[in-house]
């Protein structure tokens, strides 16, 4: 069965979120950042993903901002 970049995104995700949660939240930003802008790549032009960590009572808060030049065209399905 083939891997799709969704399930490797995830699976990346769940590895970073469990087994680096020892590190600062600043390197996962750097993590995240790198995989986001991986799959935006895919579906804008020059996309730039900033990515911040506020740490609240309730836990950590990531606020996530995409900037592109434009949007590619996705298929459009025929009725």
């Amino acid at each position: 069965m083939k891997v799709t970049i969704a399930q490797i995104g995830e699976n990346r995700l769940k590895r970073v979120l469990v087994d680096d949660k020892e590190n600062s939240p600043e390197k996962l930003c750097e993590v995240l950042s790198s995989d986001i802008k991986n799959v935006c790549m895919c579906y804008m032009d020059e996309p730039k993903v900033n990515i911040t960590a506020d740490i609240t009572d309730d836990g950590i808060e990531f606020n996530v901002e995409i900037q592109a030049k434009r949007v590619k065209s996705i298929g459009v399905l025929s009725v």
